[in-house]
C-alpha cells in the first residue's frame, strides 16, 4: 500500500513538473520529482521527519540514488518556489475530475513553540506572530494557515500569515479563483458587508456567512445552511492536524513554510490518487486488437 501510494505520487509530481517546464541540472543524481516525493512521504507517514523518509526509501530501494539528509534539505529548499505553482496546477487537474459547487474558507493556528517559550523564540521572534484562538480562548505563537477547500475536501488555495493578522485579511490575500455562481461558506470572523458585496458583484460568488445575532443580515435559516456547508473545511483541518506532529520542527522560517506546504500537497495528492483509482476501476478493460 505504501509503495503503491509513493509510486502514484511520484508519477503525478513528475508529470506536473514537466508541465511547469522544470528541468533538472545535468549533474543531479536525484530528480526533483523524487525529492518532492520523499518530502511527501515524510509528511504522510512520519510527521514531516525527513530523516526517517530517507532511511525508508534507502531500505526499500525506491530510487536509484537517495541523497543524504543535508543534500536533501538543500535540494528541497531550492524547489521551494515550485510548491505553490504545483498546488495551483494540481487544483486545475482536480477541477476536471470533480465539479465542485461549494467552497469553504477557514483559518487554522500553527503554533511554532509553547507559549512560555514565545519570548525566546528564534524561529519567529516578533510579537506579530502572537495570535489568539477565540474558540479555545488561548493565545499561541506562530502562523495562521488559511485554506480554501471545496466540497470534495480538496485544498485549492493556501496562505500563511503571522498569528496576529485578522482572519478577514485572507479574503484580500487569496486570489479566490472560484467559478461564477459558486457558494463560499465563511465563519463569523470573515463577516464584512463590504467584502461580501464585492465578491457578489465582481466575481459572482455567493457568500454564505455565519453571522452574529445582532447583524442586520442575520437570517436563522441561512445560518443553518452556512454551518452545515462549512463543516467540510473543519474536516480538512482535522485531516491535516492528524498528519502534523505535535510541533513542526524547523530551523528557519522558510523550512517551516516548506513543511506546511508539503503537508498540504500530500493531502491533495492522496485525494488525486484515490480519485484516479476510482476512475480506473470504472473504465472498461482494453482488449488486444
Amino acid at each position: 500500500m505504501l509503495l503503491s501510494r509513493t509510486i502514484a505520487a511520484f508519477c503525478i509530481i513528475d508529470d506536473a513538473l514537466q508541465a511547469l517546464g522544470h528541468t533538472d541540472h545535468p549533474q543531479a543524481k536525484t530528480p526533483a520529482s523524487a525529492i518532492l516525493t520523499l518530502a511527501l512521504l515524510a509528511a504522510l507517514e512520519f510527521g514531516g521527519k525527513h530523516n526517517k523518509a530517507l532511511a525508508l526509501a534507502k531500505d526499500l530501494g525506491l530510487f536509484t540514488h537517495v541523497p543524504s539528509p543535508s543534500r536533501f534539505n538543500r535540494r528541497l529548499h531550492a524547489l521551494y518556489p515550485l510548491l505553490l505553482p504545483l498546488l495551483h496546477l494540481l487544483a486545475q487537474v482536480w477541477k476536471h475530475l470533480h465539479q465542485a459547487q461549494a467552497y469553504a474558507l477557514d483559518t487554522f493556528p500553527l503554533p511554532a513553540c509553547e507559549n512560555i517559550r514565545a519570548p525566546r523564540s528564534r524561529l519567529f521572534p516578533d510579537k506579530a506572530y502572537r495570535g489568539f484562538i477565540p474558540s479555545k480562548r488561548v493565545y499561541f505563537h506562530g502562523l495562521k494557515l488559511h485554506l480554501l477547500v471545496d466540497d470534495g475536501k480538496f485544498i485549492h488555495e493556501v496562505n500563511l500569515t503571522p498569528g496576529s493578522l485578522h482572519d478577514l485579511a485572507s479574503l484580500l490575500l487569496l486570489p479566490l479563483d472560484l467559478p461564477e455562481g459558486a457558494e463560499l461558506y465563511l465563519d463569523r470572523g470573515y463577516e464584512s458587508h463590504l467584502y461580501e458585496d464585492l465578491l457578489r458583484e465582481a466575481q459572482g460568488v455567493v457568500p454564505m456567512v455565519i453571522r452574529r445575532r445582532n447583524s442586520r443580515r442575520y437570517l436563522p435559516w441561512m445560518q443553518y445552511l452556512a454551518i452545515v456547508g462549512r463543516r467540510v473545511v473543519e474536516t480538512v483541518g482535522g485531516m491535516l492536524h492528524a498528519m502534523f506532529p505535535r510541533r513542526i520542527h524547523a530551523v528557519t522560517q522558510e523550512g517551516f513554510v516548506i513543511k506546511v506546504l508539503t503537508f498540504v500537497l500530500a493531502h491533495n495528492i492522496s485525494l488525486l490518487t484515490q480519485k484516479m483509482a476510482g476512475y480506473s476501476k470504472l473504465a472498461p478493460p482494453a482488449y488486444p486488437a
